[in-house]
């Protein structure tokens, strides 16, 4: 099989390898993303930030949970923004280029697809695939701000508002037109939310319609395993993966998908790196990992909490996986959460 991994340049940055961890509320946290990077994730994006809060804030303390980054352990890293307005991107932008703690950031991203609607009803998010105008704006400010301290500006977006607007190719070409160094499309529209098949057919056509340029196109959605990115990158022509809900609780999901890029070169090795194949023991090591990522940044009280959902991810599929997950979903320390991992572990062993 033809060798699909490669290299993949944003701007003037060169992502090492074309798999990347989707940006997610609560998931794509610097711990989560230096895990990731580990086990094969060459980019990293940040949860989504309002680029209004950090404006009208003036200040970028309220959002640095979010905005915290580490790329010398996390490898190449996005800070992902959202707004309306093309004022709040200039000066989120500039504000955070600015700040030594966030200055070595990567890549400025810039969400013009999240569906949730607290994000949509303010005309954030993809609101903005109905106003391409507002999003040429907002596009143009921010290549101008990132471009001031030599960092590109990508986008993310989706297939379109609904079945019948599917506007991503014209979205995209509006993107490149606008300065955007790279793009990721989630073939899924807004009222799709996150359900139903996403429809790679939109996204070979949205990499037909940049073709002439030399920016690079993530596909996302439906990626599950090696196979599904495989397929992905050969039927649409994308030019890499990002990995979005598959990669929760499931970081080797980025070496599976790293083998099967590579195709013939390791095929015959026996070598799995299927998230079936990982052992109680790997699995609770790296939730300990994670959580203690959590609780150095968060506290205990807040990084036990919200661990939980992480934690139901991580056990998802597993046998006595449910039984200790709802016991998880209770738990208030890391002693109490120790505690039932190493229930669970046992379980393995008798």
């Amino acid at each position: 099989m033809k060798n699909l991994l490669k290299t993949i340049q944003i701007g003037s940055v060169t992502i090492p390898e074309n798999t990347a961890l989707a940006p997610m509320a609560g998931t794509s946290t610097l711990v989560y993303r230096t895990i990731s990077h580990e086990y094969g994730a060459a980019l990293g994006v940040t949860e989504l930030v309002s680029a209004r809060g950090i404006r009208f804030k003036d200040s970028l303390e309220i959002s640095m949970r979010y905005l915290q980054i580490d790329p010398a352990r996390e490898g190449k890293t996005a800070i992902q923004l959202f707004g309306f307005d093309p004022e709040d991107f200039d000066f989120a932008i500039r504000k955070i280029c600015e700040d030594p703690r966030l200055a070595d950031v990567d890549i400025i991203d810039l969400n013009m697809g999240c569906p949730v609607s607290k994000v949509v009803k303010t005309g954030c998010g993809s609101a903005l695939m109905k106003d391409p105008k507002t999003a040429e704006e907002i596009i143009r400010a921010s290549v101008k701000a990132a471009s001031s301290y030599g960092k590109p500006v990508t986008v993310k977006f989706r297939s379109g508002w609904d079945e019948g607007h599917i506007t991503a190719p014209e979205f995209a070409k509006m993107c490149v037109n606008s300065g955007a160094s790279g793009l990721a499309l989630h073939a899924r529209t807004q009222t799709m939310m996150y359900r139903g098949q996403a429809d790679w057919e939109v996204i070979r056509r949205t990499k037909e319609a940049i073709s002439d340029t030399n920016v690079p196109l993530w596909g996302n959605g439906d990626v599950k395993d090696g196979k599904s990115a495989r397929a992905m990158l050969e039927q649409t022509g994308a030019d890499g993966v990002m990995v979005g809900r598959a990669a929760q609780g499931n970081p080797w999901i980025f070496t599976e998908i790293r083998n099967a890029l590579l195709g013939e070169e390791v095929q015959d090795k026996g070598i799995c790196n299927s998230v079936q194949c990982i052992s109680r023991s790997e699995k609770t090591k790296v939730i300990r990992r994670h959580l203690q990522g959590l609780c150095d940044q968060l506290g205990e009280k807040t990084a036990v909490k919200e661990m939980r959902a992480q934690i139901a991810c991580y056990l998802r599929g597993e046998r006595g996986g449910a039984d200790i997950k709802n016991r998880l979903m209770t738990a208030g320390t890391v002693g109490e959460v120790e505690s039932l991992l190493h229930e669970w572990e046992d379980q393995e062993r008798r």
